[in-house]
């Protein structure tokens, strides 16, 4: 009776370590399906690979996450600031890449209004007057700002553009004073 015993035993133990087995297979098979495999096949990858590559996404998904939450912060605080400050209702920033000259007018949504539409249609006019092709232009509305943004370049290349002359045009856009100038 005792050897019968003891290959039941035996016999549990094996069904035991092959369900385990089988168990931590199909939660390897689940783990490969959860993680983007980009530079490896996903039958050659071993497994201490496997559990080497899932823990590095997982580190740079926590990374990325912490990083999105300081954007997220920066633009709230932004936003705050934007919707309390009074005294800088404009900003007009001037950027110089060389080719091409692109115009930053930012203005609290809220606030836009005619005569904020009609400094953008000043800051169009200027740069066309100043030599400048409008290549593009486009707005974002984030949080009660609304940001426009004027792409443009010299109509002729070997004349090119004086951005310091248009900086001093639009910085006596805004006759209010509200408008505050930065060139780039």
């Amino acid at each position: 009776m005792v050897k019968g015993s003891s290959s039941v035993v035996g016999r549990e133990r094996k069904d035991v370590e092959k369900n385990r087995r089988i168990r931590m297979k199909n939660l390897f098979f689940y783990l490969k399906s959860l993680i983007p495999l980009n530079n490896y096949s996903k039958k050659g990858m071993s497994i201490n690979e496997l559990v080497e590559h899932a823990t590095r996404y997982i580190k740079q998904q926590e990374e990325k996450v912490e990083r999105m939450k300081a954007m997220m912060e920066k633009l709230q605080l932004c936003k705050e600031a934007g919707s309390s400050s009074s005294t800088h209702e404009n900003t007009i920033e001037v950027r110089d890449a060389g080719s091409t000259l692109e115009v930053l007018f930012i203005t609290n949504s809220s606030k836009l209004n005619g005569s904020s539409l009609q400094l953008l249609a000043d800051i169009i006019s200027i740069l066309k007057e100043e030599g400048a092709e409008v290549i593009s232009a486009n707005f974002q509305d984030v949080g009660g700002v609304t940001r426009h943004t004027i792409h443009s370049q010299a109509y002729c290349s070997r004349v090119g553009v004086e951005t310091d002359r248009i900086c001093e045009r639009l910085q006596g856009l805004n006759e209010t004073g509200e408008s505050s100038l930065h060139s780039m």
